[in-house]
């Protein structure tokens, strides 16, 4: 470490505008710890950062930088943690030499944008804050947005309801999602905007908390949240102690008992955020005096206990990238959920889609598992009510209707003479989109002759060497001549399993899902782009790697 040490020192030395100001030494802790002056003009005026350097040094502690400078005298600039360290993210480099330099290079980059230019940056930093334990537990309460408009001052109930429990790093965290809010009459005024599933949990899953909404965010110099209740004082109505003490004074028997408070504020002019505290039953941090001949509520000398929130809104939980908005807000149909449906579900649910009906006349057996996003855990089910359960598990925005499936045998098997098409014609034109992923030869024909929105059907030869992909008006024809006249679909080579069950198709979930992906994504780039769906097939190459072609008709 000796040795590290003296190449660390001799580095920082020689680098351009920087003086060590106390010489590194080894902590405890095996730190290389020391201070230095950065000068940032041409007449000298410099900063001065005390400097940690990890032994991981120059590689990183888990996702962290192994080195950080510090100014407690610089919390007020942007990007400077309360500790005082400085906020950079850095290039990778195993050289400690060069990676000085880029660590160093990015402080001079900080000093000149926050510190001389005393620049912001155009997006939202939410203050900072690090969550405690109540009772050894982390506690989160998950957000998402309401129709209502709250106004400085409002304030009253929420419901909230336990979802899963897990594991934040070594600690156990209780996850509820917001439900809705009430005035101080406990009547409910705006509703939180999630999927049925979510919105409509049972009652015994649900507990109530208390909000009020600030104008601005609990903090102080715009970014370090508050935490203690007495510099809360003056930031909210006095109405607000005066229904804290009722609630207390009400509730005798549950003294001991937590409940969550939530404080709402703006963080620009359409869009606010909650942090949640956890107060306790019996001991309110909230005191009473007279004044003036009248009784005043205060907030008294007390740590807050701050818990974690997150913002779910949809536009969050999409923002890292969605499908276009032509297949998100689609009314959507899929029809059949074995491998290559479920897959398409699971995908377009996880791309921001909203309303998803499924059909499947079948159940998911233990062999379905392997290739297909069902899960053994669930054993022997209807494949679409599994299904049901894994998208709203995956999105709480989703509405999954599933339909009768009994459906298109009654209406394309027994009832298909043209007079009966035009009733399925109309009860299908409610779909923007239609997936049939049945691989069902007589259905596609049927499907072929109807005048639909959008009908896209999708089906893989064996060992997946192709997929079809029929998207043109009356493409039945066009599916079947590739099937048994252009490409190779060996159906010898199939899967028979054990007693006289029907063989089926070889292929992996890898198989499936990269043909399905590949699909899907050119779907969606033509219909962002405004252009018709045309029929395509996607054929594999194994010779020298494995590649993908694409070819329209």
């Amino acid at each position: 470490m000796e040795d590290k040490l003296k190449k660390v020192q001799s580095i920082i030395s020689g680098l351009d505008r920087v003086l060590i100001e106390e010489t590194f030494v080894v902590d405890q802790d095996l730190n290389a710890v020391g201070k230095v002056k950065v000068i940032y003009n041409e007449i000298g005026d410099a900063l001065s950062f005390a400097v940690k350097v990890l032994p991981e040094y120059p590689l990183k502690r888990l996702n962290a930088e192994a080195i950080t400078f510090y100014n407690k005298e610089l919390i007020k600039y942007g990007h400077v943690m309360g500790d005082g360290s400085i906020c950079i993210h850095t290039a990778h480099s195993f050289d400690v030499k060069k990676k000085l330099e880029i660590d160093f290079s990015s402080l001079k980059r900080w000093i000149q944008r926050y510190f001389v230019n005393k620049e912001h940056d155009d997006h939202y930093e939410h203050i900072i804050m690090q969550p405690v334990k109540y009772k050894d537990e982390h506690h989160s309460f998950i957000f998402t947005d309401t129709e209502h408009t709250f106004q400085y001052g409002d304030f009253g109930f929420f419901d909230f309801a336990q979802i899963h429990s897990g594991l934040f790093y070594d600690t156990k965290i209780n996850n509820r999602i917001i439900l809705n809010f009430k005035d101080k009459y406990s009547k409910i005024i705006a509703s939180s905007k999630w999927s049925s599933t979510y919105a409509n949990l049972p009652s015994a899953n649900t507990q109530f908390g208390v909000y009020v909404f600030m104008e601005k965010p609990p903090a102080v110099q715009t970014r370090f949240i508050i935490n203690n209740w007495k510099d809360l004082q003056g930031k909210v109505p006095a109405g607000f102690f005066t229904f804290l003490h009722g609630l207390e004074r009400n509730n005798q028997k549950a003294i001991g008992a937590p409940i969550p408070l939530i404080i709402g504020y703006k963080i620009s002019e359409t869009e606010i955020h909650w942090q949640a505290a956890m107060l306790e039953f019996g001991r309110f941090p909230i005191g009473h005096e007279k004044i003036n001949q009248m009784w005043g509520g205060f907030f008294i000398d007390q740590k807050i206990d701050w818990m974690m929130t997150r913002n779910s809104s949809y536009e969050y939980f999409f923002g890292r990238g969605k499908f276009t908005d032509e297949i998100a807000n689609a009314k959507i149909l899929i029809i059949g959920t074995g491998a290559i449906g479920s897959m398409v579900a699971t995908t377009l649910v996880r791309g921001g889609c909203k309303n998803i009906h499924v059909i499947d006349h079948d159940v998911k057996e233990p062999e379905n598992v392997c290739r297909s996003e069902y899960a053994f855990s669930n054993g022997i089910t209807n494949k679409v009510d599994e299904l049901k359960e894994i998208l709203t598990s995956i999105s709480p925005f989703v509405e999954v209707q599933i339909m009768d499936n009994q459906f298109f045998h009654v209406h394309t098997k027994v009832f298909n003479r043209p007079q009966n098409l035009k009733g399925l014609e109309k009860a299908l034109d409610n779909y923007d989109l239609i997936f049939d992923c049945s691989t069902d030869n007589d259905l596609m024909h049927i499907l072929s002759q109807l005048s639909l929105r959008q009908l896209v059907t999708l089906s893989i030869t064996n060992n997946a060497k192709a997929l079809v992909c029929g998207t043109e008006s009356s493409h039945y024809s066009w599916v079947m001549n590739q099937y048994e006249n252009v490409l190779q679909n060996d159906i010898e080579d199939v899967y028979n399993p054990t007693g006289c069950w029907s063989p089926t198709f070889k292929a992996s979930y890898n198989d499936i899902a990269v043909l399905v992906q590949y699909a899907l994504k050119n779907i969606n780039v033509k219909m962002r782009h405004g252009k018709a769906l045309r029929n395509f097939v996607l054929q594999t190459n194994e010779n020298d790697a494995f590649s993908i072609k694409l070819e329209e008709f």
